[in-house]
């Protein structure tokens, strides 16, 4: 029963410190503006920015989700130790109560800083990888939503394909060596998900561009 309890309550009060909707409260602070409302919609590092017109309400926003996302994960570690199952829970918890915020109406970001920050305690290998692929995206296309989606399509291969490298440099024990796969694969899909809507606009445009030539 305690395998069961422990990893529900470490991913239920890591929902609700990513619920904390970082950019909705900053951007309502400094111009009165609903960031819901604004720009994408999205309340999350490069709305915030692109509402605000402020570097420093984005950076905020920016550090602030990257800590949020750590902290549960830390949590784990500093309190139950080498407990994979809440240390997973944790990190998906925190995505998901970023995504959907119940204080704003199940609004929320698209789960790119908690996730960094909480997979940097988790396996920096995680979003090094990601990284790496969503900068190879976005030199070819300069277009940041292109490589969110490269990115995070691409991870989890890659994860895959390079099991044992990424197992080794994982704070916590798995039981099997495929579950941190699994783990990952939850991660990019809550992210994925999240990129549905740049998604069909990328597409759309790709499709335009053709029919105009």
């Amino acid at each position: 029963m305690e395998e069961i309890i422990i990893p529900a309550a470490s991913g239920l009060l890591a929902f609700l410190t990513g619920s904390f909707p970082t950019a909705y409260i900053l951007v309502r602070k400094q111009s009165g503006k609903d960031v819901r409302a604004e720009g994408s919609g999205n309340v999350g590092t490069l709305n915030a920015f692109e509402v605000s017109r402020s570097r420093r309400i984005g950076a905020s926003v920016l550090v602030i989700d990257l800590l949020k996302g750590a902290f549960p994960v830390l949590i784990v570690y500093a309190a139950l130790g080498d407990a994979f199952f809440a240390a997973s829970a944790a990190m998906i918890g925190v995505v998901l109560g970023h995504n959907y915020s119940p204080w704003i109406g199940w609004k929320g970001g698209r789960g790119l800083a908690p996730a960094a920050g909480a997979a940097l305690v988790f396996n920096p290998l995680l979003p090094a990888i990601w990284g790496a692929f969503w900068l190879a995206g976005f030199l070819k296309t300069k277009n940041v939503h292109f490589g969110n989606i490269a990115a995070t399509l691409l991870s989890p291969f890659t994860v895959l394909l390079a099991m044992d490298l990424v197992c080794v440099v994982n704070l916590f024990t798995p039981p099997e060596e495929y579950m941190v796969a699994v783990v990952a694969t939850v991660l990019f899909a809550l992210i994925l998900i999240k990129h549905i809507e740049p998604l069909r606009q990328l597409v759309g445009t790709y499709s335009h561009s053709r029919k105009s030539q």
